[in-house]
């Protein structure tokens, strides 16, 4: 019995791969979409009292594989949501509306239903 040389075999397995294969592999996990995303206004004030209360309370993530945090982006299902902290809801009603995470040293304000970032903040702002 006759084996195959290395560069026959490898050249099958690329033939066997076709473009229709790979696509339903690869699907973005950071669908952006920003019409779609609440809309959000919070003072510059606001925005630092909510990067200091979440950045205390909640763990630090690191962003998922293929995930990029930005406004409008589906957060995905592996990344933990809390609600917003009631000493926020208390000095801002608004925020009510919507859940925290920490990912990558951002405090990322999320629509709890969709999952769909509304603002992401930075320690700089």
């Amino acid at each position: 019995m006759r084996r195959s040389p290395p560069i026959l075999m490898l050249a099958a397995l690329l033939a066997a791969v076709t473009p229709d294969r790979v696509a339903a592999q690869t699907t973005p996990q950071d669908t952006q979409d920003p019409g779609a995303a609440p809309r959000v206004r919070f003072s510059d004030a606001q925005r630092h009292t909510i990067y200091q209360s979440v950045s205390r309370t909640r763990k630090n993530h690191a962003a998922p594989t293929g995930f990029r945090v930005s406004v409008g982006a589906t957060l995905p299902a592996g990344v933990d949501i809390a609600p917003m902290p009631d000493t926020l809801v208390t000095l801002m009603p608004e925020a009510a509306l919507f859940s925290v995470a920490m990912i990558e040293t951002q405090v990322v304000l999320v629509e709890p239903a969709s999952r769909r970032v509304a603002l992401v903040i930075t320690s700089q702002e």
